[in-house]
């Protein structure tokens, strides 16, 4: 029986607050990454290309017509090429001839796109306008040495092509725009937007003139700073603005959350995340949590409720005591999974809980 492994990420050891910068926090409105893509056509390979994928052969014959080339290539001969899906991200502020990562990935049956070139391919936004072209060598980070891992050689059907995307077109995004600056929360906390609002009054106004009232929150996650005429987009001041504010630290409290990667067995969980007194029964397996000064009857003797295994965790308040105790008597992964879902169904564990 594979036992769970469980891992505690320490967000806080006590229920005080952390100093965090607010660019870990928050971005600037306007800057951020925008996702293309695009079809494409890899060459070169060994043998290990689409065999019965009708789409590559003609795109191959389409890609060759527009160099000139007239070629009736059928599915059967073009165990050498694969078609590919490209993905990749640019920055809103990316210039014309600034390169990209780019990811490739097999839409056909071709059984790897090891020792394949990515041939000359556009990549297009959701508005349907080329932003890039990619091409290139595609990359698998190594080879594997064993031939059972995820990264055999027979399955690389997914790669990079490193710094293959050349920028063709700029995005037009605007960070200030209407002579104010927002600042959007990663996440929507009133408690933290309060904390942000605050410290922005307390260095803001008094270094860059700006009044205090111009500052506001307009969700639970943005904040506006209005900065008035005296500041341009290209003015040295506005810089200074955006460097003061994402340098700012702000008191932020981690959120109350247990993440457990099924397929892994690993359990990521903060160290202030409690649990009530309770009682579950599982698969032959009895656990009750108790108070220290109470002993709980139900469940506490084999006679209220035969099991395999009964078992009393005292003076436990926070989660990672149950999956300890149920780790060490052997409970499996599924049966820790469903006794935390259970938890948290029943209003006893006082935390999100995310499956993966």
């Amino acid at each position: 029986m594979r036992k769970l492994l469980f891992l505690f990420l320490i967000f806080s050891l006590s229920l005080s607050a952390a100093e965090v910068r607010l660019k870990d926090l928050a971005k600037i409105e306007g800057i951020r990454d925008n996702q293309i893509t695009g079809y494409g056509i890899v060459v070169g390979l060994p043998g290990t290309g689409d065999t019965k994928t009708p789409m590559t052969s003609e795109g191959l014959k389409n890609y060759l017509k527009n160099l000139g080339v007239d070629a009736n290539l059928k599915p059967e001969q073009t165990k050498n090429i694969a078609s590919v899906l490209i993905t990749a991200n640019i920055p809103s502020y990316a210039r014309k001839g600034d390169r990209l990562d780019v990811t490739v990935s097999s839409i056909g049956d071709a059984k790897s796109l090891e020792g394949g070139v990515l041939l000359q391919s556009p990549l297009k936004t959701a508005n349907d306008k080329i932003y890039a072209v990619a091409s290139g060598v595609i990359s698998f980070g190594g080879k594997a040495e064993n031939a059972t891992g995820l990264g055999r050689a027979s399955k690389k059907t997914v790669g990079i092509v490193h710094q293959g995307a050349i920028v063709e077109s700029e995005m037009k995004e605007d960070f200030f725009s209407n002579r104010r600056v927002v600042v959007r929360l990663k996440s929507q906390d009133f408690s933290l937007m309060n904390n942000v609002v605050n410290r922005i009054k307390e260095i803001v106004p008094e270094k860059f003139g700006i009044k205090p009232e111009a500052i506001q929150a307009l969700t639970p996650s943005e904040v506006v700073v209005e900065v008035g005429t005296g500041f341009s987009a290209k003015s040295p001041g506005l810089l200074d603005l955006l460097s003061d504010l994402e340098n700012l630290t702000v008191e932020s409290s981690s959120k109350a959350k247990v993440v457990i990667n099924e397929r892994s067995g690993v359990i990521v969980m903060g160290g202030n995340i409690s649990i009530d007194e309770v009682a579950v029964a599982r698969s032959g397996l009895s656990l009750s949590v108790a108070d220290k000064n109470r002993r709980p009857a139900r469940l506490s003797s084999r006679e209220t409720l035969p099991t395999k295994e009964t078992f009393l965790i005292e003076e436990s308040t926070q989660v990672s005591d149950v999956v300890e105790a149920l780790n060490k008597v052997g409970a499996s992964t599924r049966d820790i999974i469903a006794i935390l879902e259970a938890l948290k169904a029943a209003g006893a564990l006082h935390a999100e809980l995310e499956i993966q």
